[in-house]
């Protein structure tokens, strides 16, 4: 079984420390019998190209600070992934899109505080007619670059699925 990796010990419903898992994803209570699931949490990335080149920021937090990733977030409740993504992408570089392209979704895992949550990361491809201008949220992102997708070092990039997805992004080019 996969060991959850979080801190909870106290049961959120009777206050009891008296947690323990039930199987992969949930945590039980014996005193009350609560059931504490540890649901998959959706993110959206977009591989954004202008004139064959790919949109990269640096990572302004942890997980990953100072590391490569593809610009996006996770998905609100009551949010679409083309929601979320359009939301994102204003938030974190005040970039406005109009289209998009679903491309394909990997399993992966962010932690955050000590606590690793499984995420289901959806891609998406954007291309660009017009090179925006890009205005930072800084406390999410402390730089940013346009790079040639072929000449990026899978390593450099913070997160698992970004990496796969990556690949799988070449093979369509």
């Amino acid at each position: 079984m996969i060991q959850l990796n979080n801190n909870l010990r106290f049961c959120p419903q009777c206050g009891a420390q008296s947690f323990s898992q039930r199987c992969a994803k949930s945590l039980v209570c014996s005193e009350c019998g609560f059931t504490y699931f540890h649901n998959v949490a959706a993110t959206v990335t977009g591989f954004i190209f202008y004139q064959n080149k790919l949109l990269l920021v640096k990572r302004g937090q942890q997980p990953c600070l100072g590391m490569l990733d593809l610009p996006g977030g996770f998905v609100d409740s009551a949010e679409s992934n083309e929601q979320a993504l359009t939301r994102e992408l204003m938030e974190e570089l005040q970039l406005t899109i109009d289209n998009r392209q679903y491309l394909f979704s990997y399993p992966n895992t962010y932690t955050y505080k000590d606590v690793t949550y499984p995420t289901l990361d959806s891609f998406f491809m954007i291309k660009l007619n017009v090179l925006p201008e890009i205005i930072m949220q800084a406390s999410e992102i402390s730089d940013y670059c346009w790079l040639n997708p072929h000449e990026i070092e899978p390593e450099t990039l913070a997160f698992d699925s970004h990496k796969k997805a990556l690949q799988a992004v070449l093979a369509l080019l």
